[in-house]
């Protein structure tokens, strides 16, 4: 974050301008998201997707500091379209379901008493293997080579690709995403992540060790609801297409069918995959049966929020503590509303007669 930018909420903070702003939006409900919990480098790779256990932990405490209620997912959307939500209600919300959640984030949401929900894709689950995408683009992160040579290999002519070139180095992944998710079964990306880690020098075999890109077991799943963290829906194949209603519902209907096949559970809550999604599929998630879905849209959510479009903060490694707290208190979003309003004022100013 820019320096002046830190240097402003940290003095808006010092006056005590992010208690105001908690009291404030004491009536609003606040929604957090993580992702993944780094068990080694991860947090370098993708910080917006990941973050280390003693931030999170950190996390954790301002939460508890700021003396915000920490509701599970189920009641919070109860109480905030039945106008009878908590005041500075906070729910943390996880997404996909990676092993790291049950090593690392459980043990801490434990150790503070909150609750937590995981929206959890199941393919990855029912196929015990590093996600194919985020292995591919881990390991072109990962590499120490200069170059690398793609010859007899089934996802690329034959080249040479320059890594230090970052616009080649990315063409490259995406080369071998694509091929892999339009061209491949599961089986035959195992064996190009394979063969892509040997060229590349990062062994794939020592990634499926370290469990940092694999999802939770189904024993891992069962495991949550003794730690108060509940399980909800994310698509089977982390795909929710807003141009055919058949397909959107499989992928839920798929979801739901590999949950009862593990756990005893009723999924009621969503949580769009990457946050992308269009107005269009909300009557579909009505009769899915789905009461809420969130999106990654920024801001808080009051019972004028629509149940298929709720906002969420993502945090990770690459948000700063004191932008951490201007979410939480609702600081930012009132600076957010502030500006807003001061530019339709200008923008209304400027209209001729």
């Amino acid at each position: 974050m820019h320096s002046a930018k830190l240097l402003l909420l940290f003095i808006c903070r010092s006056a005590g301008l992010f208690r105001i702003a908690a009291w404030l939006t004491r009536d609003k409900l606040k929604i957090l998201c993580y992702h993944g919990f780094a068990l080694r480098d991860e947090a370098k790779f993708r910080p917006k997707m990941f973050i280390e256990a003693d931030l999170f932990e950190s996390r954790l405490a301002t939460i508890q500091r700021y003396a915000m209620q920490v509701l599970p997912l189920d009641r919070a959307i109860d109480q905030l379209y039945t106008h009878a939500l908590a005041k500075r209600a906070v729910t943390i919300t996880i997404d996909d379901g990676l092993h790291s959640v049950r090593e690392l984030a459980v043990p801490r949401l434990q150790r503070y008493g909150f609750p937590a929900t995981v929206y959890v894709t199941t393919y990855y689950v029912e196929n015990a293997n590093p996600v194919f995408r985020l292995a591919v683009q881990y390991m072109f992160w990962k590499t120490h080579k200069r170059e690398v040579a793609f010859t007899n290999v089934i996802w690329s002519a034959d080249k040479v690709i320059d890594l230090g070139d970052p616009a080649q180095r990315n063409q490259a992944t995406w080369d071998c995403i694509h091929y892999g998710e339009r061209e491949c079964t599961e089986q035959t990306r195992v064996a190009m992540c394979q063969a892509l880690g040997d060229l590349l020098e990062v062994p794939y075999a020592d990634i499926v060790r370290s469990k940092i890109l694999q999802l939770m077991t189904p024993e891992e799943l069962r495991s949550l609801a003794a730690a108060n963290v509940s399980i909800e829906l994310h698509t089977h194949r982390h795909t929710f297409p807003s141009d055919d209603q058949a397909r959107a519902a499989r992928e839920i209907a798929d979801n739901r069918s590999a949950f009862k096949r593990w756990l005893d559970i009723d999924t009621h809550h969503f949580c769009y995959p990457s946050g992308v999604y269009e107005e269009c599929q909300w009557p579909w998630l009505d009769a899915m049966g789905v009461k809420s879905s969130t999106t990654c849209d920024p801001g808080l959510n009051s019972a004028k929020t629509p149940r298929h479009g709720l906002r969420r903060f993502l945090d990770g490694q690459n948000i700063h503590q004191l932008e951490f707290e201007a979410a939480l208190t609702g600081f930012s979003d009132l600076l957010r509303a502030l500006r807003g309003s001061r530019k339709a004022r200008a923008e209304h100013r400027a209209q001729p007669f």
